[in-house]
């Protein structure tokens, strides 16, 4: 099932994203202030994949401030061992359907162009997201920035 993340979540979430390796636990502050964000309805959005007995994914959208119904994914994971059985595709739908209603027009993801991201791309380009850009030498040298978008104004595929 997948709902709106409570307060209740947060900790699972922290948990999910270190073992899903997108953040160090060192690093779990940034996950903890998103879902700050979301609780204090300051323009983020968390839905979690909740089965199995506990939270199983989980996405963090927000608005770009300065532009007109653009939106950035910033996170979506999956926890590994559930990784591969369509939980993410669920949860991106979701998102997409969540903005479609809202009558968003764009939604972005940031992702890197390192070959450990390969399958993450792979999973992009599957959901019908196009790459929009490239830039060289982002994340670090040698790391490009890879931004894909989708038009919410296209029915889903």
């Amino acid at each position: 099932m997948i709902r709106t993340a409570t307060p209740g979540d947060a900790a699972a979430v922290v948990d999910l994203v270190v073992a899903a390796g997108m953040f160090t636990s060192e690093e779990a502050g940034a996950v903890e202030g998103m879902l700050a964000d979301h609780f204090a309805g300051d323009g983020g959005h968390v839905c979690v994949v909740d089965d199995d007995g506990g939270v199983r994914g989980v996405a963090y959208y927000q608005p770009e401030p300065a532009a007109d119904r653009v939106w950035d994914l910033t996170m979506i994971a999956v926890h590994p061992d559930r990784q591969g059985r369509g939980r993410g595709t669920a949860m991106l739908r979701h998102v997409e359907e969540d903005l479609r209603a809202r009558d968003q027009r764009l939604l972005l993801v940031d992702t890197s162009g390192s070959p450990q991201y390969d399958r993450t791309r792979a999973f992009y380009r599957r959901c019908a997201y196009e790459e929009e850009a490239r830039v060289r030498d982002y994340w670090e040298a040698g790391d490009d920035l890879v931004v894909f978008r989708k038009d919410l104004r296209r029915p889903s595929d």
